[in-house]
């Protein structure tokens, strides 16, 4: 088991296990909450032919960021699409649709809301 200690670390040895075997390796990500208020995150990549794991453990809110970040190149590694250009593209059938309809709620101004005094309760 390899043991990473920066997000970085944890995406290259990662990836490098991916493109060993891309069909049977699996990543599984865990989250614990303790009653302090303050959790912990795991990503685990192993590989149930080989053996091999690659771990990574944080507490820390601005790992998780780099994390997602990494978990969407490893996605990409597996499905063996290429690394570059990750900006979400609209599929063409919707692009030709012209018969959108936007419904928009409403509420009243919070100064409307405010003026209005309490109802009492019959007696």
């Amino acid at each position: 088991m390899k043991l990473t200690t920066t997000p970085q670390e944890f995406t290259s040895h990662s990836a490098q296990l991916i493109r060993a075997s891309p069909s049977s390796t699996k990543i599984t990500t865990t989250y614990h909450a303790n009653a302090a208020g303050k959790g912990s995150l795991t990503l685990k990549t192993w590989d149930p032919v080989s053996g091999a794991v690659v771990k990574f453990s944080t507490d820390r809110v601005a790992d998780v960021g780099r994390l997602v970040l990494g978990l969407q190149r490893l996605a990409r590694t597996q499905m063996g699409l290429p690394e570059g250009d990750t900006a979400m593209r609209e599929a063409p059938e919707a692009a030709e649709s012209t018969d959108t309809k936007m419904v928009v709620d409403t509420l009243p101004p919070a100064s409307a809301q405010q003026t209005k005094g309490k109802k009492k309760g019959k007696k």
